[in-house]
């Protein structure tokens, strides 16, 4: 659509693209050069008009600046809600480090215990405490800590894509912005 100049027609279809896709960094690439043709068209549509004392061209100037304004408004967003979730997925993390620490502590402790201790051991079940024998609690621990692990470990994936699409989310942003101030 771009090469048979249907910018508009172009515009609609790459921004469909990124409501499926919001950090694929080609589709962002491709509405940067849209929107800086349909400058270059209004610029000249604008020296026309001026030559040819036309009021109606400058219209169509700020409207294409309005929608650079509206899509760097939108890429605000979208690092805003990006910069969000990457703070609460930092705060899971530390969550989990904190329970797999725990465990590990409540862990050691039980092993400094003999083997054949009387004393009654409780586990906690929400605000509830279950009597248990010594293997069910070390069983429940051991499983426990491998939970944690697992979800640190997912956390951290997604915390290095998140990070990866903040600073994505942040050259789209420059690079509108020069694209905005060039005009």
């Amino acid at each position: 659509q771009i090469e048979l100049n249907d910018l508009d027609g172009a515009h609609s279809t790459i921004k469909q693209g990124l409501n499926v896709d919001p950090s694929n960094n080609q589709l962002s690439k491709q509405l940067r050069i849209v929107n800086g043709k349909k400058k270059e068209i209004a610029k000249a549509i604008a020296k026309k008009a001026k030559s040819a004392g036309n009021n109606a061209a400058p219209r169509s100037v700020g409207n294409v600046d309005s929608s650079v304004s509206q899509e760097l408004m939108d890429l605000q967003e979208q690092y805003i809600s990006t910069n969000r979730e990457y703070n609460t997925v930092t705060a899971h993390i530390t969550k989990a480090q904190r329970e797999q620490r725990t465990n590990e502590l409540t862990k050691s402790e039980l092993e400094k215990l003999p083997q054949e201790s009387s004393s009654k051991m409780y586990r906690s079940i929400g605000k509830m405490f279950l009597l248990s024998g010594r293997e069910a609690i070390m069983d429940h621990l051991g499983t426990a800590m491998k939970d944690e692990a697992k979800k640190e470990v997912d956390l951290k994936q997604k915390l290095d894509y998140l990070e990866r699409r903040i600073k994505s989310q942040r050259q789209n942003i420059q690079e509108l912005s020069a694209v905005s101030s060039r005009a």
